[in-house]
């Protein structure tokens, strides 16, 4: 027998296919995916708290926001028994009819339990396969190091979720993991495959924990160094109309970096907020428990995309 949760959302895509003359990505039709940055269910009750009281405000506003995905972008969990705690919560998304789709974090990394994370949400991963359309993963491990590097693609958008967790001690930055087997590589040959294959503009999100971007200064101790950040930009500038925006966490606070090369835009770097209270310059004194809303329609030449973050009461 099917879980509930695969045939209410099997249920759905059927329901958009006829509603779109067969076609699951009609043009004109739109859906929503949430983001859920950062909530380190690491023991504290409070973060537990919060990170409950953002699934139940999701899983509520399902019909009226037409959420269909939701991505949690690292630091979910480590120790113990807290990402089975974790998993546990989301789960309840799977049976609300909305996959989620975990990433991983570099303190998930760092607190060595980078394995554990990998069996904690090998069966999510496997259901996803089965409800996400054109699923790819790559295979864990490579030369011992779990890296969570995987796409699919969802009413009209391509989705790539890439871990830049440097596994490097002590180091809190992004690392391209750029050796045969690692990140980049894999990176790099989804997005050129699907551009070839479907140029669509702006169809193309790459979700990370790590922001891509680099700014010059102190803060990019947890973000990427310059010639990372080159390499990233050289890259991408031939598929900066195919690149809408990566989204992001782990500098715990809502922020946007427009990336740029001679003034033309490559792409946008959206950095949700956590879910519990933790100020961060230029922050004062943030209490919010944070969701950013992402709806993207689907028209002729490209997608577009509205976003709404949502304080949680």
């Amino acid at each position: 027998m099917e879980p509930p949760g695969r045939l209410l959302f099997l249920l759905g895509v059927a329901v958009a296919a006829i509603a779109g003359g067969g076609r699951l990505a009609a043009y004109g039709q739109s859906f929503s995916f949430a983001i859920i940055a950062d909530p380190h269910v690491d023991g504290t009750a409070d973060h537990l708290s919060k990170f409950q009281s953002a699934v139940n405000y999701i899983i509520s506003t399902k019909a009226t926001r037409n959420t269909q995905l939701v991505f949690v972008v690292g630091d979910i969990a480590w120790g113990g028994s807290n990402l089975s705690v974790a998993k546990g919560v989301l789960d309840r998304l799977n049976k609300a009819g909305i996959p989620y789709v975990p990433l991983i974090g570099d303190n998930e990394v760092h607190s060595r339990h980078e394995r554990q994370f990998d069996a904690t949400f090998a069966p999510q991963y496997r259901y996803l396969s089965g409800v996400l359309a054109n699923w790819r993963k790559a295979p864990t491990p490579v030369n011992g190091q779990y890296l969570q590097n995987f796409s699919f693609d969802h009413g009209g958008v391509h989705f790539v979720c890439a871990d830049f967790a440097s596994r490097k001690s002590g180091d809190e930055g992004g690392n391209l993991n750029d050796f045969k087997g690692g990140t980049w590589p894999w990176v790099k040959d989804d997005i050129v495959s699907h551009a070839n294959k479907n140029p669509k503009n702006e169809n193309i999100n790459i979700m990370t924990h790590i922001p891509m971007f680099h700014t010059g200064f102190a803060a990019d101790q947890y973000l990427f160094d310059s010639a990372e950040y080159s390499s990233i930009k050289d890259f991408l500038y031939p598929y900066r109309s195919n690149v809408d925006s990566n989204y992001a966490g782990h500098i715990h606070q809502n922020f946007v970096w427009y990336v740029t090369w001679n003034l033309q835009p490559i792409y946008t770097s959206r950095v949700t907020d956590e879910t519990w209270h933790d100020t961060r310059f230029p922050e004062s004194n943030d209490r919010k428990n944070t969701v950013l809303f992402v709806t993207a329609t689907n028209g002729a030449s490209s997608i577009t995309y509205s976003r709404d973050i949502v304080v949680i009461p």
